[in-house]
């Protein structure tokens, strides 16, 4: 692979509970970031797009690097020219937003636009733990549950730029309804509104899931832990079921609920091997080079994969020939 060294590009992730943006260098790292809430649903469109350009004209005239591009990571299904998300159940307000065409008349610069699931693994394949694998997959876990799929070198894209609705595979078929209106799905277990509703069952009140990451991650309270161990059992079963249709070579687990660490990690690749069995044994022995079994651990990037994924069609643009224009 050709990597671009010239300049910088911008990166911007909108999750369904915050927006965060960053410049990002042909190295992968952020030299400068900004987060603001993703309160689209609340303060309106109009409102939300006056902070995110606020935020993003900072961050472009704060810098002396030439920009090369703004690249977007959106929580929701993209349409084909990548231009607008059209499925965004955890911020249905910015259904339909030329989004795209709004940033590139503001600021004159090429914009690209990924599905999130897509940007953070674009990210952990080019910068992080996938470098090099034929088949890898990356599960983001925020405010939704997806999982992107890198094949031979190759974003896997057959649904609303990704690999399909993953986050919605089915559980607990009698458990609680996700935004989407399943029952028991991995969105509903996992997601956020899965982490705090599971607080407050074990706890007794209300605490955001950041509060419950960070109460886990510095053992200052069994139960925030506990919460944290269930919500790695369901992650378990989750990577069980995918594994059985894309066969990665490793899994890395990113995004915001990822900087749990060792605690979830464990949970996620105990309950992964319960469920499994043998399977993965059994089909590396008698696939030989084909599959040698799978590997889980934390991406390398955490909460910031989304910005970073979002930039690489401009540090690797020839693999990338349509998704800039």
């Amino acid at each position: 692979m050709t990597l671009r060294y010239s300049a910088h590009a911008v990166g911007f992730d909108i999750g369904g509970t915050y927006t965060k943006m960053g410049l990002v260098s042909s190295s992968g790292q952020i030299t400068q970031s900004v987060t603001f809430p993703t309160n689209v649903n609340s303060i309106g469109v109009d409102n939300y797009l006056k902070s995110f350009f606020y935020h993003l004209h900072g961050l472009i005239t704060s810098t002396n690097y030439s920009i090369m591009g703004i690249g977007g990571s959106l929580l929701g299904w993209i349409d084909e020219n990548h231009s607008t998300p059209f499925l965004c159940l955890n911020a249905p307000a910015l259904h339909g937003i030329q989004i795209k065409a709004m940033i590139e008349k503001e600021f004159h610069l090429p914009v690209s636009l990924v599905d999130d699931s897509t940007a953070h693994t674009l990210a952990e394949y080019y910068f992080g733990t996938g470098k090099g694998l034929r088949r890898f997959m990356c599960l983001a876990l925020g405010t939704g549950v997806s999982a992107g799929v890198m094949i031979n070198g190759k974003p896997l894209d057959f649904t609303g730029g990704c690999a399909g609705d993953t986050g919605h595979i089915i559980l607990r078929p009698d458990g609680p309804e996700c935004t989407a209106g399943c029952h028991g799905c991995a969105e509903a277990l996992i997601g956020s509104a899965g982490i705090e509703r599971l607080a407050l069952e074990r706890i007794g009140k209300r605490f955001s899931t950041r509060e419950i990451i960070e109460l886990a991650r510095d053992q200052n309270d069994p139960h925030a832990s506990a919460v944290i161990e269930e919500i790695g059992m369901y992650t378990g079963e989750l990577l069980a079921s995918l594994t059985h249709i894309f066969l990665p070579e490793l899994i890395a687990i990113s995004g915001g609920v990822a900087t749990a660490g060792p605690l979830l990690l464990n949970a996620i690749q105990k309950r992964f091997i319960e469920v499994n069995g043998a399977y993965h044994k059994t089909y590396s022995e008698m696939a030989k080079e084909y599959y040698q079994g799978v590997n889980i651990v934390l991406g390398n990037l955490l909460g910031d994969t989304g910005i970073v994924g979002a930039t690489i069609p401009f540090f690797f643009k020839e693999y990338f020939p349509n998704a800039i224009n």
